[in-house]
């Protein structure tokens, strides 16, 4: 069960399955076969997304990250006021006639968004239905990075944000922190991964080399890669 989002997504519709493929990766629910099968016929054909590094897992978390039959990424909405603040935010930056300059400027950096989606037997559950931006690349390296000084949300109470600060206590000094990666090395064919104990032991002596492994292929540092960050930051 999806619903539709602003006139302006709606629009878009169109173009959403371009390129995407037809059915979720592969590789994304070959293990475990029986217990795979039943998880799909339970998720209404989604499967866990195959390629989180980070954040709420399925299996681990009520709903985690999934794929959706048409190659769409589904993404569980938090309970309030995280959720609605989020699902706000997306109407709000692909909003029918959108003139502000700022959310303009936005959707050059955000998926493509689709929506809700729900299933059948849990209409009120809802996600945000989102474009998958790794599905034009055949191995697809990925960084998760929360970016800002803090971690914590500004109505956080108090303990909260000791909680918080206390996880990376540098991230107030260099605005970011590393959550997981996953690279893929030609050498080996094969992915090196790693989750946010990696990126939380990163200090400022280390953290140049550690998001530099990101970037590094088992051949070489990708420089090329490392240009386009630098447009974006300069754009």
């Amino acid at each position: 069960m999806a619903t539709k989002p602003p006139r302006c997504v709606e629009n878009r519709e169109a173009e959403r399955l371009d390129g995407l493929p037809g059915s979720a990766p592969a590789g994304a629910a070959t293990a475990n076969g029986e217990e795979v099968e039943a998880t799909v016929r339970l998720l209404d054909g989604c499967v866990p997304l195959s390629h989180q590094v980070a954040g709420h897992m399925f299996g681990k978390d009520k709903g985690g990250i999934l794929q959706h039959p048409d190659g769409t990424v589904l993404k569980q909405l938090q309970p309030p006021p995280r959720g609605p603040r989020e699902l706000d935010f997306y109407n709000k930056v692909f909003a029918d006639g959108c003139e502000d300059s700022v959310f303009l400027e936005l959707q050059k950096y955000l998926p493509k968004y689709y929506g809700t989606w729900s299933l059948p037997t849990a209409p009120n559950d809802l996600y945000l239905k989102l474009e998958d931006v790794t599905h034009r690349f055949k191995k697809p390296c990925i960084m998760d990075v929360k970016i800002g000084q803090k971690s914590y949300d500004p109505y956080a109470s108090e303990e909260k944000i000791k909680q918080q600060i206390s996880k990376y206590p540098l991230m107030e000094e260099i605005g970011f922190l590393v959550l997981g990666m996953r690279v893929y090395h030609v050498p080996t064919g094969s992915y090196e991964t790693q989750n946010q104990h990696y990126g939380r032991g990163l200090t400022k002596e280390t953290i140049k080399d550690g998001v530099a492994q990101f970037f590094y292929n088992g051949f070489t540092l990708r420089k090329d890669a490392v240009a386009e960050m630098k447009k974006l930051k300069s754009g």
